[in-house]
């Protein structure tokens, strides 16, 4: 039987046999990101141990994977044995005392990193490669990295997916990570004051060798959080870790506070931009593999030729093609259809409710709908109001229509408005496809 078996060569061709029968068994993404170069260490008892690529992924093998692992083992070699993926560092699997499961193996992750988002995966395109190109560095040896680095760009174009890569990559390597975004650290900070535990709170995050905070625009407006913010970038950065943020708005758009914005712009700011016509032919072949589909040359021509900005919504489009390729359905006429109804929702604004209007335009200004209907000051107060006019006057309301939603305003002031509104929403296609959504 295999738990008798102490030869290396017999247990590295059983796990072989193992994976031949995975691959038949997983989708091709599921294999290529989670089990290929995985090797068998030891067999424990009733347990194969088995060496995970990287510590991250062990969680998701052991729970999500575990029983298709095993189903496979005994088709493959005949015998039920359950089985524990540990991490690729770990010198020897640690067993309890009693002979019993290896004992899990604790992560210095702070927060939550998306597995899947893997540098492998992150299609590098001219208008991404500064970022990634500073966000490597950050986990490199070679040279001093610049930090922070401050990733901004539009919903979709890919922010999340670099920095839960290079979250991912600082894990493996062993370093300690912090992974949130904003919502999460402000949730997380605010919880601590009310329970008294701000200490255990700073303890957990500023001891980070990583600090990454996605979506700062959230922040906005939220001194408190902004304040805990900036003292822990200082200490994070005085320890000689690194900071890494995401962003959909420069710094500069977001009316921090000087002590917060100073920092973040002592390091570099860059921001992401759409793929180009190659590169999008790119991503689509890498998209259509991973959903083990090939779509013939011409429908890939006519994705790559359409104008769409947002990474998410040229994933939706090949999503699109491969559902009516699979349904036996994919044809020139269809695939335009599809085609252009999200071509039109990404560049143009979509017939919704005013309510959804002012929610979009709030969101992308990182204030509230009140902040834009009321007298609220700040700048992202008053472009959002301004934006805000000009959206609600494309959809045909009348000056004192909109003067109405925006706390009584008269048509004077909202015609002022209007001009600057416009300049807003044609210099922003990140805030179009928000209004679109």
């Amino acid at each position: 039987m295999l738990s008798d078996v102490s030869d290396a060569r017999d247990l590295s061709f059983a796990w072989q046999a193992v994976l031949g029968r995975l691959q038949l068994e997983v989708t091709t993404h599921n294999y290529e990101t989670w089990l290929r170069g995985t090797r068998v260490l030891c067999v424990d008892g009733e347990t194969l141990i088995v060496e995970a690529r990287r510590a991250l992924d062990c969680d998701w093998l052991n729970q999500r994977l575990s029983l298709v692992v095993r189903r496979a083992i005994a088709d493959a070699i005949g015998q039920e044995l359950d089985v524990r993926f540990v991490p690729k560092r770990a010198e020897a699997p640690a067993t309890s005392r009693d002979g019993g499961a290896p004992a899990a193996t604790v992560r210095s992750l702070v927060g939550t990193i998306h597995c899947s988002f893997t540098f492998e995966r992150y299609v590098p395109a001219e208008g991404n490669r500064l970022a990634i190109q500073c966000c490597m560095a950050l986990v490199e040896d070679a040279g001093v990295p610049i930090s922070p680095v401050v990733v901004f760009g539009g919903p979709g174009m890919g922010k999340t997916h670099l920095l839960h890569a290079l979250a991912a990559h600082a894990a493996d390597a062993g370093h300690r990570v912090v992974c949130m975004n904003a919502e999460e650290f402000t949730n997380r900070y605010m919880a601590a004051v009310r329970n008294h535990a701000i200490e255990d709170f700073q303890a957990s995050v500023r001891g980070a060798g990583l600090l990454v905070i996605d979506d700062l625009q959230y922040i906005a407006g939220k001194r408190g959080t902004q304040d805990e913010l900036v003292h822990s970038i200082d200490a994070v950065t005085i320890a000689g870790g690194h900071v890494a943020i995401g962003s959909e708005r420069h710094p500069f758009d977001l009316d921090l506070p000087d002590r917060l914005a100073s920092r973040l712009c002592a390091g570099i700011i860059t921001r992401i931009e759409p793929f180009g016509g190659e590169e999008r032919r790119e991503f689509i072949n890498r998209h259509a593999r991973d959903l083990r589909s090939a779509l013939p040359g011409w429908a890939i021509e006519r994705i790559a030729n359409i104008e769409i900005p947002s990474v998410r919504v040229l994933q939706g489009a090949v999503n699109a093609a491969v559902a009516l390729l699979m349904a036996g359905q994919l044809d020139p006429r269809r695939l335009d259809l599809a085609l252009t109804r999200l071509a039109i929702a990404a560049v143009a604004p979509a017939a919704t409710g005013d309510e959804a209007v002012l929610d979009a335009i709030a969101r992308h200004f990182a204030v509230k709908v009140e902040e834009i209907t009321g007298r609220a000051t700040t700048k992202a107060a008053r472009e959002g109001r301004a934006a805000a006019v000009a959206a609600l006057q494309q959809r045909g309301r009348s000056l004192r229509q909109i003067g109405a939603v925006l706390d009584g305003r008269n048509a004077s002031t909202i015609k002022d408005l209007v001009e600057r509104g416009t300049a807003l929403l044609t210099s922003s296609p990140e805030l179009r496809e928000r209004l679109a959504g």
